[in-house]
C-alpha cells in the first residue's frame, strides 16, 4: 500500500515536471526587453527570454566588469568598477552543453537511497573484501 502511495506521488511529480517544462519552453519563446540596457540608456534590442539567459550564462563564463554607483547623502559621487571573475559553474554548464551532455540531475539530501557514488563504493568495497578473503584461503 505505502509503494502504492509513493508510486501515485512519484507520478503526480512527473506529471507537474513535464508541465513546468512546457510552460518554461512557451515563456523562453517570449521577447524580452532587457531592463539593463534600456537604463544604460542604450538602445534595447528585442531578444527572446531564452537567449538572455543564455547571455547571462556567457558572461557569468567569461567574467565582466560591472559599473556600481556610489552614492553619498543619497547623491550620486562616482562610479566603481566592480570586477566579476568567470564563475566555474557557468563554464561547467556551457561546455556540457557544447558536448551534448544533459544537466545533472538534482539529488535530494533528504533521500534515504544512496548515492550513485555511495552504491558504486559499497560495491567496490565488497568487491576488494571478496577478492581478500579468497587470496586468505587460497595460501
Amino acid at each position: 500500500m505505502l509503494e502504492d502511495t509513493e508510486k501515485s506521488e512519484q507520478g503526480k511529480k512527473i506529471a507537474a515536471g513535464k508541465l513546468l517544462s512546457k510552460y518554461i519552453r512557451e515563456i523562453a519563446s517570449e521577447e524580452y526587453d532587457d531592463p539593463i540596457i534600456k537604463a544604460r540608456g542604450e538602445e534595447a534590442v528585442m531578444v527572446t527570454k531564452a537567449e538572455a539567459i543564455a547571455r547571462h550564462i556567457w558572461n557569468e563564463a567569461l567574467g565582466f566588469v560591472e559599473e556600481v554607483d556610489i552614492y553619498k547623502e543619497g547623491k550620486k559621487v562616482g562610479v566603481e568598477l566592480k570586477v566579476h571573475k568567470p564563475d566555474k559553474w557557468a563554464i561547467n554548464l556551457i561546455w556540457d552543453r557544447l558536448e551534448g551532455r544533459a544537466g545533472a540531475a538534482d539529488v535530494k539530501s533528504s533521500s534515504d537511497k544512496a548515492s550513485l557514488t555511495g552504491r558504486v563504493s559499497a560495491q567496490g568495497k565488497k568487491r576488494l573484501d571478496q577478492i581478500a578473503k579468497s587470496s586468505l584461503k587460497n595460501k
